[in-house]
């Protein structure tokens, strides 16, 4: 199976400051679906914060509570009872506050939450200034990314949150047993929907200490499985099952080296190493090794690839471009045929649109250009590419989406990053039973010929931080070679 680029669909219903992952056609999942509000990594754009927005507006502060006592001459307040202070989507909750609303500090001297989009942190005190978006936490707790954080201390900063003595990150919410895994750090810095950056790591499997490192940046914005301890799996009959151990190594906060160790039963050895720098505005990232689609090798040598990450024309208009340039020696392992490959593309996306009023209904659009030469046949092909996805919340743990994607075959040397056809229209369905348990179905339809392609399954089940994942791909075409899939990982941390 060639995996056709569907990057359009994971941008769905996004709108959240982040360095986004740019598009890239190398080949992407199939069972990749919209994103909903409850659900967000990351935006395709890079955007204000929500901070930053709440101060450029300059929105009101709304104050409620059981009592409150307010002076309009000086700006002091106090509420006690049920306390809720609100400007944008920023949100303080206790039982007792006070402070001033002109200069816009507010003090929780018997604790509270601090609530936004994305995290929720809880103290027993805190300080905060709704003007200069900065303050204080003690003996602080609370989530932000689907993590749990727990520090003694933290400071708030317009862009970001840092916990400056010491602190706890897992994504495991144990309260009875020792968390599966955990990191912990001298210092935390968390940029919503960014990256969190780890210095004076060490990183614990059951309580037990595994390993330290200097640093540890993590993107948020990805959702490939964690790096931090191996992976084990069956991955098709061609290559058979599989033992993957992952090594990163963090050059300050901008640049690390991942080096990826797979061993199949069939198909050997197969490592994988990759530089990567990351700026807010582009990535530059230089690759060497193998990689696999549909059960094919390819190897790539001295392979770079720089990417601008979308960006908005100007302010207000709901339109973004970016762009990647890619040029690298591959190889194919079954021809043995060998190609300077050089690829570049362009792309324009349309925001979000959201229908009927609501974001539970959301249409996104993207159009671009893609460039391919291959040295080996001295020629260069160009395609027209066009995504159109429309995904429909229908209820808490139901999502439907329906994609129609138009690209043409650029280069015949290698099916790696290739559409499985010119025109797909494909449609899924997931169903989240639980915090532990996600059902997706997908079916991909070939316009071209009016044909089913395939039907894909997949059930993924969470162990607190361990989860096992089985997909069924049910092929309609071809030699039908149907094909079964079983992963078991920790979870993304």
């Amino acid at each position: 199976m060639k995996k056709m680029f569907l990057a359009a669909a994971l941008a769905v219903g996004m709108c959240v400051p982040a360095y986004a992952n740019q598009f890239s056609n190398s080949g992407d999942n199939v069972f990749d679906a919209p994103v909903f509000d409850e659900d967000i990594n990351a935006s395709q754009v890079v955007e204000k914060s929500e901070r930053e927005q709440n101060k450029e507006k300059a929105l009101p502060i709304q104050l409620t509570g059981d009592k409150a006592e307010y002076d309009s001459v000086s700006g002091d307040f106090h509420l006690s009872g049920n306390v809720v202070i609100t400007q944008g989507k920023e949100i303080l909750k206790t039982t007792y506050a006070q402070g001033n609303m002109k200069t816009g500090d507010v003090w929780l001297e018997q604790g509270g939450t601090i609530i936004e989009p994305g995290s929720t942190l809880s103290g027993k005190w805190a300080y905060y200034n709704f003007n200069t978006k900065t303050g204080e936490i003690k003996e602080v707790h609370g989530t932000g990314d689907k993590d749990w954080y727990s520090a003694p201390h933290a400071t708030i900063h317009p862009d970001k949150m840092v916990m400056d003595e010491g602190g706890t990150m897992s994504r495991c919410p144990a309260v009875n047993h020792v968390p599966c895994l955990s990191v912990t750090a001298k210092t935390f810095e968390i940029y919503p929907k960014q990256k969190m950056v780890a210095k004076d790591v060490k990183v614990y499997v059951k309580g037990k200490h595994i390993y330290s490192k200097d640093i540890w940046v993590r993107d948020l914005t990805e959702t490939n499985k964690t790096r931090i301890v191996p992976r084990i799996g069956y991955d098709g009959s061609d290559n058979g099952a599989f033992i993957k151990i992952d090594a990163e190594w963090n050059f300050g906060e901008k640049t690390k080296l991942n080096v990826d160790l797979p061993y199949y039963t069939k198909a050997d050895f197969k490592p994988m190493v990759e530089l990567e720098h990351d700026e807010r505005n582009f990535s530059l990232t230089y690759k060497t090794g193998w990689e696999e689609d549909d059960d094919d090798w390819y190897k790539k040598q001295n392979n770079w690839k720089f990417e601008y990450k979308p960006h908005h024309f100007i302010d207000g208009l709901p339109v973004s471009y970016s762009g990647y340039f890619e040029y690298g020696l591959w190889k194919n392992d079954n021809t043995g045929r060998k190609s300077w490959h050089k690829e570049y593309a362009a792309f324009l996306r349309h925001d979000p649109i959201y229908l009927f009023g609501s974001k539970n209904t959301v249409l996104d659009l993207t159009v671009g250009k893609k460039w391919v030469h291959e040295s080996y046949t001295d020629d260069t092909n160009a395609t027209d590419l066009y995504y159109a996805v429309l995904s429909q919340k229908i209820a808490s743990k139901w999502s439907t989406w329906v994609g129609w994607y138009r690209e043409d075959i650029t280069t015949t040397l290698f099916d790696i990053g290739q559409p499985d056809m010119d025109q797909e229209l494909r449609n899924g369905l997931r169903y989240k039973a639980d915090d532990k348990n996600i059902f997706t179905v997908v079916n991909r339809y070939d316009l071209d010929n009016s044909t089913q392609y395939e039907t894909n399954y997949r059930w993924l089940h969470r162990f607190c931080c361990w989860a096992l994942e089985f997909e069924y791909e049910k092929e309609h075409h071809g030699d039908h070679d149907d094909s079964f899939k079983v992963y078991y990982y920790f979870y993304n941390l």
